[in-house]
């Protein structure tokens, strides 16, 4: 529904608390990060196989160019998605639920907070 959100993460289950993510996915946004757009070829991006962090969304590759998203210095990664501006763009969020959807994939579900 609107304003809900998912990430999936390739982590045990160990670790992962919804009070504590639901603060640093906060402290994140508040940090009012730029978001960079670049730009670089197929080829770089294959040359680069760190860029890609999951395997279960494929890197937007064909068009001979690939769109890189810079999230200030804390993520760099290859998507053809829609994206803010700036991280302060996004209103406190909250860690609603943690799934398990494989030995090692967990999905965090959350909402934005009213």
């Amino acid at each position: 529904s609107e304003g809900d959100g998912r990430l999936d993460f390739d982590i045990p289950e160990a670790g992962l608390d919804k009070d504590a993510l639901t603060d640093e996915l906060n402290k994140l946004i508040e940090r009012d990060m730029e978001i960079d757009i670049r730009w670089i070829t197929d080829e770089e991006l294959e040359a680069q196989p760190e860029l890609v962090r999951t395997m279960a969304v494929k890197p937007p590759m064909g068009t001979g160019k690939v769109r890189l998203i810079a999230i200030g210095d804390v993520d760099l990664q290859p998507c053809g998605g829609t994206h803010v501006a700036r991280t302060s763009e996004i209103r406190p969020v909250t860690v609603t639920k943690i799934e398990k959807k494989g030995a090692q994939n967990r999905r965090v579900r959350l909402s934005l907070q009213k």
